[in-house]
């Protein structure tokens, strides 16, 4: 069995409370999202990142997001979480498996987001479009589904 790609690094979730995210991510569809409080377009795509976060919560369906900051200070990082209302993990600032996803999923860019398995399998390259596109057209469901079709479940559960 393939190893998790996620295992060993540490999340800290809304309450506070820091967990392995290999074990809190097995069996679910991840969500990058690369962010940082100093970049504007980051602030506003954030709120659509709640959105989608909030949606996939009310569905039970085995995705979480994670954020991934570029920010410089652990104040920062916390100060922007908590003005936008954020709820999702976040992995540590400077933890290796930041700069791991970076190159590992050619990100040039913020904001970024890429979905992938618990195996670190790239699902979706150009989420953040995704996203995008079936926001404005009222079908994120669409996206869910999209996400996670019997094949990536079934990869992922393997």
């Amino acid at each position: 069995m393939a190893k998790n790609f996620f295992s060993g690094t540490s999340l800290r979730l809304k309450d506070g409370t820091m967990v392995d995210a290999g074990e809190h991510l097995k069996g679910k569809i991840v969500v990058l999202y690369f962010s940082a409080s100093w970049c504007g377009p980051c602030r506003q795509f954030t709120p659509i990142m709640k959105e989608l976060y909030q949606q996939i919560a009310a569905t039970n369906q085995p995705i979480e997001v994670i954020l991934l900051s570029r920010d410089y200070m652990r104040f920062q990082l916390d100060e922007y979480y908590e003005s936008h209302g954020c709820s999702w993990g976040v992995v540590p600032l400077r933890d290796p498996i930041i700069e791991k996803c970076l190159e590992k999923y050619d990100v040039k860019a913020l904001p970024s987001c890429r979905v992938v398995d618990e195996f670190g399998n790239c699902i979706d390259a150009n989420a953040r479009q995704s996203v995008e596109f079936y926001r404005e057209k009222y079908k994120m469901a669409e996206l869910f589904n999209k996400w996670t079709e019997k094949g990536n479940l079934e990869r992922i559960r393997a």
